[in-house]
């Protein structure tokens, strides 16, 4: 089994304010809660590997989020 260890690079998209980028990112469903209960005006959200620099997937809010891609 690999090691997931921030492996991911998110850019968060909101309603009414400027995208916020989150570089060190281990758990996407952990970062959707977070999101939930401090920044609730999200809508959705690209998730990039870390590493690599490259475009994996983007996640809606209202759609499951798993841990890892």
């Amino acid at each position: 089994m690999s090691e997931h260890k921030n492996d991911y690079s998110v850019i968060v998209f909101f309603d009414n304010e400027k995208p916020k980028k989150w570089q060190y990112v281990n758990k996407l469903n952990g970062l959707a809660m977070f999101l939930n209960n401090k920044h609730s005006s999200w809508t959705y959200f690209n998730v990039y590997d870390r590493r690599k620099g490259i475009y994996l997937k983007r996640f809606h809010k209202k759609e499951f989020i798993p841990p890892f891609i």
